[in-house]
């Protein structure tokens, strides 16, 4: 009975710890001043309801200009990837983005299939990297970079919101 009591404990303590990183928490705890509803909309879009941590990298506020740097991990079923939420205020204007990348264990043209299906191709920049955006919205950019033995490949996504 103690162990289930400890367990149960464990479970809850573990999922507030998880809660409390979330980006309303941070911004929260350093006062963020601007671009609120933005990073907040912005970083529920992308996080949901997964698992994540995040971590303020940077912090800046003098005047009317404000920065705020979040670097995090982000848990998918199958994968973890890297996010970085950024905010940027200043002029009365906001800038707020979010980039993540992760790695797949396939050739390029597999992930293609999988993560850009729907995606509209914009190009290359070399011969291993292409440049994708997302159809219906194009402030939604993705790019694939191959290994040079075509095993694996690299995925980034970036979205703005101003």
């Amino acid at each position: 009975m103690t162990l289930k009591l400890a367990i149960a404990t464990s479970l809850v303590l573990s999922t507030q710890a998880i809660a409390q990183n979330s980006i309303d928490t941070i911004i929260e705890k350093y006062n963020v001043a601007h671009c609120k509803s933005e990073l907040s909309a912005l970083a529920k879009d992308i996080i949901g309801e997964k698992k994540h941590r995040l971590l303020v990298s940077n912090q800046t506020s003098k005047g009317d200009f404000e920065s705020l740097l979040v670097s995090g991990v982000l848990e998918y079923k199958d994968r973890q990837s890297h996010i970085t939420f950024s905010m940027s205020h200043s002029g009365g204007h906001c800038d707020v983005a979010y980039k993540e990348s992760f790695a797949v264990k396939n050739p390029c043209i597999v992930v293609r299939e999988e993560v850009f299906k729907k995606w509209l191709f914009k190009g290359k920049l070399n011969d291993q990297t292409h440049v994708f955006s997302h159809k219906r919205d194009n402030k939604f950019v993705g790019y694939m970079t191959s290994t040079k033995d075509g095993s694996y490949c690299l995925v980034s996504r970036q979205k703005t919101a101003s």
